[in-house]
């Protein structure tokens, strides 16, 4: 009997190939939405990174700025005198009446700004004692005793349309804090303020209360309930509000 001639390796069959096509084509979709959800995945933490890397950045300008105002005495840009936080501190801790007879011997008062609709009510005199308190240990070494803050990076709160509009936008900025451009009385400040520790819906209401009644300004006190109210709408928030968002200019 004759031998049947070796023919190599078998020819694969129609059936075969298209499966073999099929199988490539599907590795081949499977790599590009796989390349593509990494790609748009990707991009968000990049987005994420840049905003928090351009956050720290302002934050480290502002602090080496707003350190530099409130450590070392010297002029400001509106004439006025300042002095550091550790002698302020030294004064109010030897008379804690000192705010007072600051903002009593300070230039006269900037004219008042216009009150919320409404009858003004005038706040009691505890209300703004416990205001001024709070005040003088979270807000004075920025904003100073007369309110007229350090430009050009912490603004006024006297005359300020901001200090005595609505108080949900304050209560806003002293839970979560505030970023971004803002012009103040004709001066634009891009300055950072970050969230305020360690204050009770209390403290909160009574400081605001104690600014919108002081430096000029006239508007009606915040009471507790107000600020609870924007805590609980706000709970879920981490980042600080920015003067955009909040239609601030």
């Amino acid at each position: 009997m004759s031998e049947q001639p070796s023919s190599g390796s078998r020819p694969l069959l129609p059936g075969q190939i298209a499966s073999w096509l099929r199988l490539v084509c599907f590795a081949a979709a499977a790599l590009i939405v796989t390349a593509y959800a990494y790609l748009a995945v990707r991009k968000s933490p990049n987005d994420e990174a840049a905003r928090r890397l351009a956050q720290k950045d302002l934050r480290a300008e502002n602090t080496k700025k707003g350190l530099a105002l409130i450590a070392e005495p010297g002029r400001n840009a509106d004439g006025t005198y300042r002095i550091s936080v550790k002698d302020a501190a030294a004064l109010i801790a030897a008379d804690n009446k000192v705010v007072a007879k600051i903002q009593a011997a300070a230039a006269p008062a900037p004219a008042a700004a216009p009150a919320a609709a409404g009858a003004f009510v005038k706040a009691s005199d505890e209300q703004m004692k416990r205001g001024l308190a709070v005040y003088s240990r979270t807000c004075i070494a920025c904003h100073q005793p007369t309110g007229m803050g350090l430009p050009p990076v912490f603004p006024p709160i006297a005359n300020a349309p901001i200090a005595v509009g609505n108080p949900e936008l304050p209560i806003k900025f002293i839970l979560q804090g505030l970023m971004g451009p803002i012009t103040v009385n004709g001066m634009t400040y891009n300055s950072m303020m970050p969230p305020v520790a360690g204050v009770s819906d209390g403290d909160i209401a009574d400081v605001l209360t104690y600014v919108r009644q002081s430096f000029g300004n006239k508007a009606n006190p915040v009471s507790v309930e107000q600020v609870k109210a924007v805590r609980a709408a706000t709970a879920g928030r981490t980042a600080m509000w920015t003067t955009a968002e909040l239609g601030l200019k």
